[in-house]
Formats: C-alpha cells, sequence, structure tokens
C-alpha cells in the first residue's frame, strides 16, 4: 500500500516564520516612521526655540530609534541652548566616536560657550584632522584667537622685571645689556630697584621676559625687544656686539600672540597657531617650527620651553634651535611652568605634576595626577604651590591646604619667582603661594 505524506505540517511553520518577520519588518518600519515624525516636530520646536518641548521629541525619538542622528544633533543643540553643556558631550557620543563633522562642530561650540575653550580647541582640531575643510579651520582659528588673548602684564628674566601699569610699561632690576628699555645704567652693574618708566612709547598689549632679553607685544599684534641679542635671539639677522638703550621693532605683521624663551633662543607663537623660532648663534631670523601644525600655548622657566598643541598634547624642549620635542603629557587642556617645575590640568580635570603634587585628601586621585572637587580652569605654580583658577573663584594650595582666596580673577600663570594672578579690574598680583596674601605692585 503507498503512503501518502501531508506537507502542510511543514509548510505551516515556514509561512508563520514569514509572518513573523515581515510582521517585525512592519513594526521596525512603523517604528523609524514614528521616530522621524518626532524628529521633525522636534526639530520645528528647536527652530522656535521652544527647547524643552525639542527636548521630549528628541528624546521619544531616540527611545524609538536611537541610530537617529538628526534626533542626536537636534537634542544636543537644544540642551546648548538650554546652557545644560554637561549633558551636550554624552548625547553627541555614538556620533563623535563615528567621526560625525557636524556632531564635532556642536560639541565644540558648546565647549566654548560653556567657557572650556581648551576642550574645544581639542574638538575643533580633531575636527580639522578629519574634514581638512576652511570652514573647520575658520573655527579653530577663530578659538586659538580667543585661546591666546589672555592678559600678560608681568614678565621676569634673569635680572629684570617687566610690569604694565596703567597701560605704561615699567621695568625693574639690571640694565647691564639694555634690557630695561632706556639708557639708566646702561652697560653698568647698577640694579634699579624700582618699577620706572621702560621707555616704550607704543600701547603695551602682553610683556614677556626671556634671559636677559624683554619682549613687548603692543595692541596691534606687532613684537618689540630690548637687551640682549647676542646669540641673534631677536631675529634680526645680525647680532649687535654692544648694549644699545631703547626699543626695537621686531615684527610688522601684527600677527604675535605670546613669546617665551630661555637665554639665548626666542620662540614666537602667531594667531594662526604657528610657532617660530630664533637664537643660539644658528638661527639668526625667525623660522618656523615644523615639529608643530598648531600651538595653543608656550611658557619657558630658566632652561626649558613647553609647548601646548591645539589637539591638547603638551610637549617640552630638550635642546636648542627648536630642534627635539618630548611629549610630556597627552589630553591637556593648560599647563603652567616655572623654575619650580612642569604643572597641567587634564581634559577630564586632573590636576598632575612632573614630580607629583601634594594634593588635598578629599581629591580623588587618578591615573596621572587629582581631581579636585571642582573644575580647574587654569593654574600657576611658583614652586612652592600652586594657584588655581574655577569658574567658582581662585585657590591656593600650598603643603597639601586648599584656601579659596577672595579675588576676581580672569587669568593665572607662572612668571620668575611668582604666580601671577590678572584681575578683573586690570590690575594684577604677585603670588608666593607660601605666603597667605600677595605681594602688591607699585610703579613710581
Amino acid at each position: 500500500m503507498k503512503l501518502s505524506v501531508k506537507k502542510l505540517p511543514i509548510l505551516l511553520p515556514l509561512v508563520l516564520v514569514a509572518v513573523l518577520l515581515l510582521g517585525a519588518a512592519a513594526t521596525a518600519r512603523l517604528s523609524r516612521d514614528t521616530a522621524a515624525a518626532h524628529t521633525d516636530l522636534g526639530q520645528k520646536y528647536l527652530n522656535s526655540m521652544d527647547y524643552s518641548g525639542a527636548v521630549a521629541e528628541f528624546m521619544q525619538s531616540l527611545s524609538l530609534d536611537p541610530t537617529d542622528a538628526a534626533a542626536r544633533l537636534g537634542l544636543a543643540q537644544a540642551y546648548m541652548a538650554m546652557e545644560e553643556h554637561e549633558l551636550v558631550p554624552e548625547v553627541l557620543a555614538p556620533l563623535t566616536e563615528n567621526g560625525n563633522p557636524e556632531a564635532y562642530r556642536i560639541l565644540a561650540e558648546s565647549q566654548s560657550q560653556a567657557g572650556d575653550l581648551p576642550g574645544a580647541l581639542v574638538t575643533a582640531q580633531t575636527l580639522v584632522e578629519q574634514t581638512d575643510s576652511e570652514e573647520d579651520y575658520a573655527l579653530r582659528d577663530e578659538l586659538l584667537q580667543q585661546a591666546l588673548a589672555e592678559p600678560r602684564s608681568y614678565a621676569a628674566g634673569v635680572d629684570q622685571q617687566l610690569a604694565v601699569v596703567d597701560g605704561a610699561v615699567y621695568s625693574a632690576g639690571s640694565n647691564a645689556l639694555g634690557q630695561l628699555g632706556t639708557a639708566a645704567g646702561l652697560s653698568t652693574g647698577t640694579v634699579q630697584e624700582d618699577l620706572l618708566p621702560a621707555g616704550f612709547d607704543g600701547t603695551p598689549g602682553r610683556v614677556y621676559c626671556a634671559g636677559r632679553t624683554s619682549y613687548v607685544v603692543d595692541g596691534d599684534g606687532n613684537l618689540w625687544a630690548a637687551g640682549e641679542n647676542r646669540w641673534g635671539q631677536m631675529g634680526l639677522n645680525y647680532v649687535p656686539t654692544n648694549p644699545q638703550a631703547g626699543w626695537t621693532q621686531l615684527t610688522s605683521s601684527g600677527d604675535v600672540a605670546a613669546v617665551a624663551g630661555t637665554v639665548g633662543e626666542l620662540y614666537v607663537l602667531k594667531t594662526d597657531g604657528t610657532l617660530w623660532y630664533a637664537g643660539q648663534g644658528s638661527v639668526l631670523e625667525l623660522e618656523r617650527v615644523p615639529a608643530f601644525s598648531a600651538v595653543s600655548a608656550i611658557a619657558s622657566d630658566g632652561s626649558r620651553t613647553a609647548a601646548l598643541t591645539a589637539g591638547g598634547e603638551l610637549y617640552v624642549s630638550q635642546s636648542a634651535s627648536g630642534g627635539r620635542w618630548t611629549r610630556a603629557a597627552k589630553e591637556v587642556k593648560t599647563f603652567s611652568l616655572s623654575d619650580g617645575g612642569l604643572f597641567w590640568v587634564t581634559l577630564d580635570g586632573q590636576v598632575c605634576g612632573e614630580q607629583g603634587i601634594y594634593a588635598p585628601e578629599d581629591w580623588t586621585p587618578g591615573d596621572e595626577g587629582y581631581t579636585p572637587p571642582f573644575q580647574v580652569e587654569d593654574l600657576a605654580g611658583d614652586g612652592r604651590g600652586l594657584l588655581l583658577l574655577s569658574s567658582g573663584g581662585l585657590y591656593r594650595l600650598y603643603d597639601g591646604n586648599l584656601t579659596q582666596v577672595e579675588a576676581a580673577a580672569r587669568a593665572v600663570y607662572a612668571a620668575g619667582d611668582y604666580a601671577v594672578v590678572e584681575l578683573e579690574d586690570g590690575t594684577f598680583q604677585l603670588w608666593d603661594t607660601s605666603r597667605v596674601r600677595p605681594e602688591t605692585v607699585s610703579a613710581a
């Protein structure tokens, strides 16, 4: 007898699987369509500045479709408009991890608005390296110019000091090589104890010292110098043998942002982030340092120069002529270099030092340093302790003890034996961090 086989029981599971797959696809498509509708509505709310409504719609969209890039970008923009900047990086993380250029642009804008200029600069530099776009270079350069616009009213060299007081340059110390800018005591061992007018006729912007050479960046961004040029550090393509009084204009391009250097060498940082060098008897005119594409800050102590790149890498020079640089740290937000050592703050908020730091007990230890219970925007070390600038004020860290200082500060930096505080009222203070109170600055 011939047996017959019923195929229905075999076909039925296949039909059911197909139905389920079609249903799942339809559900996914419906979810995407619904998510897109929420994204569209969120964008309308965003355009009409109803930011809470935009947040609600974008959140609903992402709950249905977490891959909706437009919803993430819109949500980040809404949070930025509501000044909830701390939420923006987390929202954009899936996009920045995949190199989404618009996500980087929004993140940089949010960081800039929140006052995290170093973080914004690192983000913009990452964006430039990905896109090589003129628009993104313009964003990076704008942030660079903001970062390089901080005041610098005090500087100290080997045996001289410069100060900008009431819109004029004053100097004190030895004038053996003309570093005070005047003829008083020129080529003698006389030490001028008081700050006296330095004979600079222009409008000073910032002052610096490197060895026994004094520098002024004027209000137009041009560089002037007085003092020693025996190593060609003024970049004039000649080396005078006799000390001279007065100030010599070194550049007329209007693009000098900052100056650093040690005895016999000069580093010039320009507003486009390029770094230039002259000195040591081998480089008699300014030449570009090829090691870096964009630098956001430079500083020197008595023997070293440090440079922070726009990408957050901190380098220290190990030889003259701008030749060899060693990376000291990465993911750096800001740094301070003085005779007391090199200190820096990482992008994630750790305060670090090349020889370590003596941190308070309530600071959290990390891989490189310690994280305080507040966000540090800048710091300055004087070899004895640190001054820490945050959005909440100014702090003095000495011998492991942290004290808040009653001062409205806008910048801090190291200069000679001091940590310098630039105040909101346009004046400045010189701090020996082992003392409770700063030294007042007075000019004749």
